[in-house]
């Protein structure tokens, strides 16, 4: 997975995330400040976990970037956006 955070809920936490499409160099920092903290870590582990990436969801939406299920992970708006002119190649 290519979303990383540094810092813990609550307070500012920093995420680094790069797209995940081969030989994609693409790289994106971003500081959000997350006031709620997580849930409880004996009660609900996968939450805990999830916490801060799922404060930044629709930050990263915003920024273009898209997650793809299958194993895929982050694509950068210029990986996931289709190409417009002829592909590379094509006479």
């Amino acid at each position: 997975m290519s979303l990383t955070t540094e810092g813990r809920a609550p307070g500012p936490v920093r995420f680094y995330l790069a797209c995940d499409r081969g030989g994609c160099t693409e790289r994106v920092t971003f500081d959000l400040v997350i006031s709620e903290p997580p849930p409880d870590e004996e009660l609900d582990l996968t939450n805990f976990l999830l916490h801060e990436a799922k404060q930044a969801v629709p930050y990263i939406a915003e920024l273009g970037w898209i997650f793809l299920q299958g194993g895929e992970g982050y694509w950068c708006p210029a990986c996931s956006t289709p190409s417009r002119g002829p592909a590379a190649g094509a006479s």
